[in-house]
């Protein structure tokens, strides 16, 4: 039987070798960065790291969620993105060797992520040309990411743009359940969202409490259930939709026991 540390080892090179940029490295480097790898917990209100501190490491998510905002001290705070269990965040700054955009804090009760030191990077790349393509992936992938969050930013008005948001993590995050609904198990408070679209907590909030009289959708403690995609996919798709976020034709409201069991996380 192995060592409880050597299969404490083989666990870490697993979770990082379904990372698809740790992965790209090569299996050298994921057993080099397994041994090297630091396994940190982090609660809901602590910070995982600070805008504007030297990024030393990049972090490969275990379990739970992490949100990263850019906390505004000028202006309104946004809301850049959120990552789940597998994903890797703050590689690409921990390359570069620069500071932190923004606040990387829990979004969901508990999180787990494994800190993987910057300089694994940075020699894998300097002396294998694989290692380099990955990383270069690795990029092309975070521009796509940021382009989706532009696509969400420029959607048109607030519903546009929220509708655009929730399809978006569902695309990334979500499941279809047994009836047909869409779920996203993404625990985002309205300020959350107000912080990804750009809009007042007060307009989130209307526009929120609208479609979920509508049925349209739910608000749970772990996320949000889609009852109407089709809906969401008109709002988000259609130029000349209202800022009431209102599409052409009826919407099949959910059952008034149903409803009543969502939630507003504020």
């Amino acid at each position: 039987m192995a060592a409880p540390e050597l299969r404490g080892l083989a666990r870490i090179e697993r979770l990082l070798g379904a990372n698809p940029l740790v992965a790209g490295l090569g299996a050298e480097v994921v057993r080099s960065a397994a041994a090297q790898a630091r396994l940190r917990s982090v609660r809901l209100g602590e910070h995982i790291w600070r805008a504007g501190a030297r990024a030393e490491h990049f972090q490969v998510v275990v379990a739970g969620m992490v949100k990263l905002v850019d906390p505004g001290l000028a202006m309104r705070p946004t809301l850049f993105d959120v990552f789940g269990p597998g994903e890797a965040l703050g590689y690409w700054v921990a390359y570069d060797g620069g500071p932190y955009i923004g606040d990387a804090t829990p979004l969901t009760a508990h999180v787990e992520t494994l800190l993987i030191p910057a300089a694994v990077l940075r020699e894998a790349t300097a002396r294998d040309h694989a290692a380099s393509l990955a990383m270069t992936s690795a990029a092309l992938a975070h521009a796509r990411a940021l382009r989706a969050k532009l696509a969400v930013m420029c959607a048109g008005n607030v519903h546009q743009r929220l509708a655009a948001l929730l399809l978006d993590l569902h695309r990334r995050f979500g499941a279809v359940a047994a009836d047909g609904a869409w779920t996203i198990p993404v625990p985002l408070t309205r300020r959350d969202l107000s912080f990804a679209v750009g809009a007042t907590l007060e307009t989130v909030i209307r526009a929120m409490s609208r479609w979920q009289k509508q049925g349209v959708l739910e608000t749970h403690a772990a996320g949000f259930t889609l009852r109407s995609p089709a809906t969401l996919t008109a709002v988000r798709d259609d130029d000349a939709s209202v800022e009431g976020g209102g599409v052409p034709g009826p919407i099949d409201a959910a059952p008034r026991e149903r409803r009543k069991h969502a939630t507003v996380r504020e």
